[in-house]
Order: C-alpha cells, then structure tokens, then sequence
C-alpha cells in the first residue's frame, strides 16, 4: 500500500536518527534497556521497535525519551520535527494515488520531500519535478504507445505537478538539474509548449532555490543516465540515489554506491556549463524558439 511505503520511509528515517543520538550521547552510549526505563517498561522490546523504524513513539513516551538522552535543543528540536512530519504522513498529498503507483515511487517522493537537497540529472528529457502540466502531457501521450487512457495521462501529469509543492516549502530544498542540451532544444509539443516550459525554468532559476548546469553540444561527453541524489538535513543521515526505470525506482544507498554516484556528479559538472552560463544558454534557445514561432 502507497501510505505504508511513505509511512515506513519516515519511520525509518526517524529511527535511525534517534538511534544516532543514543549511541553518541555526551557521557557515551546509553542502553536501550535503560531508555525503556525511563519510559516505564521492564523490557526494551518496545523502544527497540521504535529504533528499528516499526513504531512511533507515543506523545506519553516521547518526553521521556527525550529526558533519558539527554538531548540538547538542536537535537530535541530536529527530531521532534521528524516525528510531528512523519506522523503527519497519512495527510500527505500522495495518498489519493494509493494503489495506482508502484511502491518505490512513492517512496522515491517521500524522499524527495524529506531532503534538503536534490541533484537531479537528466540527458535529453526535463526532470518530471521541473516539468510543465503540458510538457509532461505531451511525454504521457506520445510515448504510452495507447496504453494509457486520457483519464490516466492527467493523473500522472497531476501526480508530478503536485510533487512542486516542495519548492513552495517553507524550508524547501536545494535543486541542482544536470540536464543535457538536447532536453532544451527537443520541441516537446512544439515550439509553444516549449517556450512556456523554458520560462518555467528561468521563473524556477529567478524565485526558487533551482540551479541549473546544462551539458552542452560542445562537451566531451553527455549525460547516460537519468538519476537523483537526495541529501538530508540531519547529520546523520546518509544520502540517496535514486535511478529512473520504466516501471519503478531503483535505490542506491550502501557507501560504495554513493561514492561513485558522487563523483559521477561531479565529473558531470566538470564538463557542464556554470549555472551562470547555463541560465544564458536557456535564453538564448527560449529567444530563437520566440523567433522561430
């Protein structure tokens, strides 16, 4: 089920931070059976489901979790946050869509609106978070083959358009977008579509925490993968990779992988325009798309 996929994400996520501060308190590690202590239980059973991502703690078990660790207000203050979001789960948007995505997408956006930073790259194609409703229409309809209905072209065109929502945050995040100069060039709708969709993404650059590096015709190489890395505000979280597939999301998340993720990034960025030079090239097509029209 869709909301269990996203609930699991946050618990996890939450239990793994919590873990962090257990294991690193001030005066050394503090027991689990000691936490359970403090809570008024005789057997750590319970606070270790909690640490394990399967259980929230309870607004009565919280404070006292909290006491036992000895948690200064940075850290009292973050996870608490966590948890007030992670609960708050059964609310997000993404639920209307239960059962009509495959799990790893809904993981892939609770990911996504968890992370203080999003690289996102793409060769020939605009990434689906910076994608117009009539860009990404056009990408359902001509490349479904017929097997989707017009009913289901517009959810899935809804579905990304809701996922902007985390640009409109009162923290959002950070987004660079690694894209190909192929993806500004391709008229996907035509020349109408495309000049909106290209003014959407200087209207992105100039309002919203959105940075872009194109990979021009003239590099040395282009892009061959369509993929993400989510960065995550606490400290002690590790990143995640996140690579496009036709029917799902496959995640990346051990040390190794990540590294060479990382370094992939930034041999793309080594080769790609600055964001400064990038938003000139952006106008530049959006002019010639303007005169050609």
């Amino acid at each position: 089920m869709a909301i269990n996929t996203a609930a699991l994400v946050a618990r996890q996520r939450f239990g793994s931070a919590l873990k962090d501060v257990r294991t690193n308190a001030d005066g050394g590690p503090i027991k689990q059976a000691d936490v359970a202590k403090a809570m008024g239980l005789a057997r750590y059973d319970r606070y270790s489901r909690i640490e394990r991502g399967e259980s929230w703690p309870t607004d009565k078990e919280w404070p006292a979790i909290v006491k036992c660790l000895q948690m200064d207000t940075e850290d009292r203050v973050r996870l608490t946050t966590m948890l007030k979001e992670g609960q708050s789960i059964g609310r997000a948007w993404w639920n209307e869509y239960e059962g009509e995505r495959p799990d790893s997408l809904i993981e892939f956006v609770a990911y996504e609106g968890s992370a203080a930073k999003i690289t996102t790259c793409a060769g020939n194609v605009v990434p689906g978070l910076l994608q117009t409703p009539d860009y990404g229409r056009t990408l359902q309809s001509a490349l479904s083959g017929g097997a989707m209905s017009a009913l289901q072209i517009e959810r899935n065109v809804d579905f990304r358009d809701k996922r902007r929502q985390i640009l409109a945050k009162e923290n959002p995040p950070a987004v660079e977008a690694v894209i190909g100069e192929a993806a500004l060039r391709q008229k996907v709708g035509g020349a109408e579509v495309m000049i909106r969709q290209l003014d959407s993404l200087l209207d992105d650059a100039a309002h919203r925490h959105v940075s872009f590096r194109v990979v021009d015709f003239g590099a040395p190489a282009t892009l061959t993968y369509f993929f993400h890395l989510f960065e995550f505000g606490e400290k002690s979280e590790n990143p995640i990779a996140a690579f496009d597939a036709v029917t799902g999301m496959t995640f990346k998340k051990s040390p190794k992988e990540l590294r060479e993720v990382r370094d992939f990034i930034e041999s793309l960025r080594s080769i790609a325009r600055t964001p400064e030079d990038s938003l000139e090239l952006i106008e530049t097509i959006r002019k010639e798309l303007a005169r050609e029209h």
